[in-house]
């Protein structure tokens, strides 16, 4: 029988505590329930592969999202006839309260590189430079995107421009 690493617990205990959370964020992302659930599977199943080998992660929980968002990015790319956003599976609850569903309809009219780094920022709470190093791009492209996103909300929200003097 072969000793768990530290590593393999450290993945163990994200599953445990995060993957819920982890899973709704890529949703949010991609737009699909169910290839949020795949993905979110796929990028935990390389990150424990990678521990039990003894690779040692920087940001465990931003690794596997990194992960997951490529492998969507990825289906998407092979599946270019499906449609942007899948209907949601029959018996599928989501935990969102009601209120929230013309906020997230917004968020899924916004440009994929808007709605990920929307959802990093706001939903999982990631700061700019942590989203650059997950998306792989610079922090002003960050920064240019949130600004994007935020007007293009508003804009869908119907929220009122705020007035500075």
């Amino acid at each position: 029988m072969t000793a768990v690493t530290e590593g393999a617990i450290a993945v163990e205990n994200l599953v445990r505590a995060e993957y819920r959370r982890l899973v709704r964020a890529v949703a949010l992302s991609c737009g699909s329930v169910p290839r949020a659930e795949d993905a979110e599977q796929e990028a935990v199943t390389k990150a424990w592969e990678r521990a039990e080998r003894g690779y040692v992660f920087d940001h465990l929980e931003g690794w596997v999202v990194t992960v997951a968002l490529n492998h969507t990015r990825r289906a998407h790319r092979r599946d270019h006839h499906a449609q942007l956003f899948e209907p949601t599976p029959v018996g599928y609850r989501d935990e969102a309260d009601a209120d929230l569903l013309d906020l997230r309809a917004a968020v899924a009219q916004l440009p994929r590189r808007q709605r990920e780094v929307v959802v990093l920022h706001y939903y999982l709470g990631y700061g700019v430079a942590a989203i650059a190093t997950i998306l792989a791009v610079a922090e002003g492209t960050v920064k240019n995107t949130l600004f994007k996103a935020r007007g293009s909300l508003a804009r869908a929200l119907r929220v009122p421009e705020e007035v500075t003097e």
